[in-house]
């Protein structure tokens, strides 16, 4: 599958970031590391099981952290025709990419890159490439995806945001259910 996004892996040994966590009476200093398969950790906060996740494209970087699996993606919308969009998304994504086209608020693009954004913030949560994925909820041009993976389920919510002077992004990001 090609990567449209590709992950950042610092090329040179830098010291870990230290951040002071929730007050100056007491910061706690936390340091963000990064596993071998490029996934970054933090040290600091192993008893509060706080997770991260870091997402960036050629100009913005998306940041989330919390307890439990985190995960989160940020995409320029790309450009493919649908044929593209199904060979980079495979073939068992094509229900989905229709499902999502029927709506009056999808183009091809948008639905593209959000399947794409949706994937890819499941895959940094279950730190697996096999994930099942499922429409749950749909409100104007929000949608939040069902994922399942090794026996666990969670949820990903993707919306389009637009910047000053720069083209529309999707963005996706776990969320818990409620």
């Amino acid at each position: 599958m090609t990567t449209l996004v590709k992950p950042v892996r610092p090329q040179t040994k830098t010291e870990p970031i230290s951040l002071p966590l929730f007050s100056s009476d007491s910061p706690q200093k936390v340091h963000i590391k990064w596993l071998d398969s490029g996934k970054p950790v933090l040290e600091g906060l192993e008893s509060q099981q706080v997770e991260v996740s870091l997402s960036h494209d050629d100009r913005f970087c998306l940041c989330v952290a919390g307890q439990g699996p985190q995960g989160c993606d940020i995409a320029p919308v790309s450009s493919h025709s649908q044929a593209d969009w199904i060979s980079l998304l495979g073939s068992d994504r094509e229900s989905l990419l229709s499902q999502l086209l029927a709506t009056s608020y999808e183009s091809v693009d948008l639905a593209g890159t959000r399947l794409w954004a949706a994937i890819e913030a499941l895959r940094k949560a279950f730190d697996a490439k096999d994930i099942s994925l499922s429409i749950d909820f749909q409100q104007g041009d929000t949608v939040l995806f069902q994922g399942k993976a090794t026996g666990r389920e969670l949820h990903v919510m993707t919306f389009p945001v637009s910047f000053t002077k720069s083209s529309q992004r999707m963005i996706a990001v776990i969320v818990k259910k409620k």
